[in-house]
């Protein structure tokens, strides 16, 4: 590994574009529906646009792109059926990976271009883009591996899933979900963590993490030499702060060396033995079942007598915990088998008290009991100031320090 990372970020980007000023646009949005997939025509039309624009290499690929560069192509994600009548296409901007202030310059850039060409309707949250998002992939340069356990200790995903509205999407799920069943399922067995001391916790993570594009942290990217970053919406590429503010804790977790790990593993174990605590009291309150439908089985988790959430079986499980509504969820975990469903209940629990202690407005669940075991879960959490989101971006700093102090020589040839 070498001792500074080169970080860089490729952009994805999704927007919803109206007829980009062009006549033939304007009459087929007069006198059609939207289009369910954006034409090579109104790509290149786009393209050509951003190129004036930007005087970047912008371009629209008829298939799709083997290497990175400056591209607009369909984007499929993107259902028109509701749209306002003066939206056209849907269209996902590709950047190739660069340096992060030059990263962010094009999204200036973009910014710029955008509302030139399209006005403010990308601009705002509303329903119909709250729907786009904006993928950032991240590298670190060659030779600076890319750790999955460091991600998982030093970086608060629900915190930034939540100031991005992105919390319990389909393809946002946190990596402590996939770890987290595994790690529950051990310390039933080693209720004290002894046998997670030295690599042993890392070894856990590394082996468990998620790497498929239902994680907000897509670690299958790994093999090409990234990690794909899902985190982030697209109203915070118009609206956030610098792109190094938004990747927040992101690169330093990755950074923080193996020798000065020791705190984030310390945290990590002793928030998931007290969350093995709750689950022991827990489990004898939970049930399930399940019936055969036409497509896949469904069911309800009940806690406590009462019902908790729906089930959904076909091989693997997915379960929504129940808001006041009978069609309101709240939280949601996937790819569980039905042995998983108390682990994934208190993941589950987890975040929801994470969520209460950090402040963010949540829909409480219609079980009682359970909303009640939460608020205590949230408090004992709370009773240890070093499992806090802020303890962990304190003792990031601390680890950046501490790597400056021992290897300045590093970070003058870097000239950082």
């Amino acid at each position: 590994m070498s001792a500074i990372p080169s970080w860089r970020a490729g952009f994805e980007l999704e927007v919803i574009l109206g007829d980009l000023g062009e006549p033939r646009f304007e009459r087929e949005l007069r006198h059609g529906d939207a289009m369910d997939e954006a034409s090579p025509a109104f790509c290149r039309v786009f393209a050509a646009k951003l190129r004036e624009r930007t005087g970047r290499a912008w371009s629209a690929p008829s298939r799709p792109p083997q290497r990175p560069g400056f591209y607009v192509v369909p984007e499929y994600g993107l259902d028109p059926l509701n749209w306002p009548e003066d939206r056209l296409a849907g269209v996902e901007l590709l950047t190739p990976p660069l340096p992060l202030d030059e990263a962010e310059l094009v999204r200036t850039e973009l910014y710029d271009a955008i509302y030139e060409i399209d006005g403010d309707f990308n601009f705002f949250d509303s329903d119909h883009t709250a729907n786009c998002g904006w993928h950032i992939n991240i590298d670190a340069g060659d030779g600076f591996q890319l750790d999955p356990d460091r991600f998982i200790l030093g970086v608060d995903e629900l915190l930034l899933l939540a100031n991005n509205a992105r919390l319990f999407s389909r393809y946002t799920a946190l990596q402590r979900h996939a770890v987290g069943v595994p790690l529950l399922r051990h310390l039933a067995h080693d209720p004290t963590g002894k046998f997670l001391l030295g690599s042993a916790l890392g070894n856990l993570l590394e082996a468990h993490a998620g790497r498929d594009k239902g994680y907000a942290a897509n670690f299958a990217k790994l093999l090409k030499g990234y990690v794909e970053l899902r985190h982030f919406s697209a109203e915070s590429f118009f609206n956030g702060p610098h792109l190094i503010e938004q990747l927040e804790r992101i690169p330093a977790a990755f950074a923080v060396w193996p020798a000065h790990s020791h705190p984030f593993e310390q945290a990590f174990r002793r928030k998931f033995l007290l969350l093995s605590r709750w689950l022991a009291r827990a489990r004898c309150k939970l049930a399930w079942d399940l019936t055969q439908g036409l497509v896949a089985a469904e069911g309800r988790v009940h806690f406590a007598g009462e019902p908790l959430g729906h089930l959904m079986a076909n091989g693997l499980v997915e379960l929504n915990l129940f808001g006041h509504g009978d069609y309101e969820y709240i939280a949601t975990i996937r790819d569980i088998v039905l042995s998983d469903i108390p682990e994934a209940v208190a993941l589950l629990a987890l975040d929801l008290a994470e969520l209460t202690n950090l402040g963010v407005r949540q829909r409480a669940s219609r079980n009682k009991s359970f909303q009640r075991a939460v608020l205590q879960l949230a408090g004992q959490l709370r009773k240890d100031p070093g499992l806090s989101s802020s303890a962990q971006l304190e003792e990031l700093a601390n680890a950046e320090k501490l790597r400056r102090k021992m290897h300045p020589q590093f970070y003058a040839a870097a000239g950082t």
